[in-house]
Parts: C-alpha cells; sequence; structure tokens
C-alpha cells in the first residue's frame, strides 16, 4: 500500500526566523571593507580629472568653433612632453609628473589643453598659433577653468618667459 503524499504549506528555510535588523546591520559593520590599492586610487585620480579635463575641453572647443576627435590622458611612461595634438585631431595630455609621478596643477594641465586647442586651429608655434593660445587661455581663465596659483612679487612667470613673444622680443 502506498501512503498518500502529505501537503507542505512551507519549505524548511521558510520557518526559519529572519535575523533583525540590529543583527544584521552590525554583520554588515563587521565586514572589512577592501581598500583600493595605491594602482587603483591613482586610475581612480586619472579618470576624475580627465573627466574633468574633457568636459572643459570640449567647451572650450564649442566656443572657438574647434572640433578635436577626442582628449584623452597621455600613456603611463610618455615624459618627452606635456601634450601632443595630433593632425587627425586627437588631444593627448600627460597628467603626471615625470620623476614623483603626482599629479600635475590643475591649472598646468588647463594650460596644456589650451595649447593643444590652439594647434587644432595652427599646427605651428607661429605668432598666430600664440595669439590664439592666449585667446583660448583667458576665456579657460574667464570661465573659471585656469586658476594659476599667487605669483611670487617680483617674479616672473616661467609661462610668460616662455610663451609671451610681445614682451619678451
Amino acid at each position: 500500500m502506498s501512503r498518500p503524499a502529505q501537503l507542505k504549506l512551507f519549505g524548511g528555510d521558510a520557518l526559519k526566523a529572519a535575523p533583525a535588523p540590529v543583527v544584521r546591520l552590525k554583520r554588515l559593520a563587521a565586514i572589512t571593507p577592501r581598500v583600493p590599492t595605491p594602482r587603483e586610487r591613482r586610475e581612480d585620480e586619472n579618470r576624475e580629472v580627465m573627466e574633468r579635463i574633457t568636459r572643459w575641453g570640449r567647451e572650450l572647443a564649442r566656443r572657438f568653433g574647434l572640433r578635436p576627435v577626442g582628449i584623452e590622458a597621455e600613456r603611463e611612461g610618455q615624459n618627452g612632453h606635456f601634450g601632443i595634438c595630433y593632425q587627425d585631431g586627437l588631444i593627448r595630455i600627460r597628467l603626471r609628473h615625470a620623476v614623483t609621478g603626482k599629479l600635475l596643477k590643475e591649472s598646468s594641465l588647463v594650460d596644456t589643453l589650451c595649447h593643444e586647442l590652439g594647434h587644432l586651429r595652427h599646427f605651428d608655434h607661429s605668432d598666430a598659433f600664440w595669439r590664439y593660445y592666449r585667446k583660448i587661455l583667458n576665456e579657460a581663465r574667464r570661465l573659471g577653468y585656469y586658476r594659476p596659483g599667487p605669483v611670487r612679487k617680483g617674479s616672473v612667470p616661467v609661462q610668460r618667459l616662455l610663451f609671451d613673444l610681445e614682451e619678451t622680443g
């Protein structure tokens, strides 16, 4: 003779008491959070900076009628330049100091960005390029993107010595 099937209203797990919310919170609090590695922190910093620089670069390009193909971080280990503009319109910007590996100052990154944007119109270092670059840099300053630090009394900013052709000869 066969037995009739027993009816089950609940599965075995359904009758177990769920831990109280306080107990669940204590268990969650006891879990040690994963600490990002130095490489992950560096990549996060690079990503944050590039998102901001790219956004600003696109806005400046729009205001000047320029069409960059892309704005991206220069590859690690590339220390021969601060930025480069390719003829197809791709702009790469070095984010970190060649020796220390620390992020460059934001004002330096924006200065480099403006320099490379200038090359989208003048693919040389002619007087016309320098005038155009200064217009872009001044617009970046006006928009609050370019905020160089204070200049020491009696000193001439290095950028003026290097780039201001009208005053240095």
